[in-house]
């Protein structure tokens, strides 16, 4: 597949599939990385474990907080006043959820596809490696490809997202041929994944990564990001 990268500074995050050790981006000029090795730091020095759902969530309202915090201090460096802003009625609104049935089916195919690992994964511990990996990414990328883009850069992202979902189906659908491959007893319990993967991945192809942009640009050698930034100053105010 012919994938995209931007051609202008589109945050990485968006459409990152979360494989920090596949991917040869500069970690110091990746914020999600950085944030993120630096909690998981602090945990170990601190003695302890993976944190739970509940300090997840913590986590991402206090990263939240702090990013809020970000934004007022450039505000009040550009000599505004914050307060102003939150009180301008002309501000936009957020982004609605998606409704689009794609979302949906590709839920279904995670719940599927999980289902399949818990029962054979034991037996094909790579393949399951690999399905864990990536059966949580097409649903939430799609819900943000098919949101209603309201200019060039949000269609150029909703490429990008609807890119990191196909590039986990086609993940999939290697890995469980593999599986296949391996014993082909497990063809019939794969056959509605499978239709259900490719029909997917197809639709992706027509919807998306067959539309011209052009802030978008042939992916060259693997290297599926464009322009970074430096997230040195952003980092120091996440470590007040």
């Amino acid at each position: 597949m012919n994938y995209r990268k931007p051609v202008v500074y589109i945050p990485p995050y968006n459409y990152c599939d979360r494989w920090c050790d596949g991917c040869a981006i500069d970690k110091s000029r990746c914020l999600l990385y950085q944030t993120e090795m630096d909690e998981r730091l602090h945990r170990q020095i601190d003695g302890l474990g993976e944190p739970t759902p509940e300090e997840m969530i913590g986590r991402i309202v206090e990263d939240a907080k702090k990013a809020l915090r970000l934004v007022e201090d450039q505000v009040r460096e550009m000599g505004m006043d914050p307060r102003v802003l939150q009180q301008d009625p002309a501000t936009p609104t957020p982004r609605k959820q998606s409704e689009d049935p794609i979302v949906a089916e590709a839920a279904l195919l995670s719940r599927g596809i999980a289902a399949l690992v818990r029962a054979h994964g034991a037996a094909h511990p790579r393949e399951a490696q690999l399905l864990r990996r990536s059966l949580p990414l097409p649903a939430p990328k799609l819900g943000r490809a098919t949101l209603d883009a309201g200019d060039e850069m949000e269609e150029a992202d909703g490429i990008l997202q609807a890119q990191v979902a196909h590039r986990a189906l086609v993940s999939m659908a290697e890995a469980l041929e593999s599986m296949r491959r391996r014993d082909p007893s497990l063809g019939d319990a794969m056959l509605d994944v499978r239709a259900l993967l490719q029909r997917l991945a197809a639709d992706i192809e027509e919807r998306w990564l067959s539309q011209p942009c052009e802030l978008l640009e042939p992916v060259d050698e693997g290297a599926w990001w464009g322009p970074v930034r430096d997230v040195t100053p952003t980092l120091r105010h996440f470590r007040r």
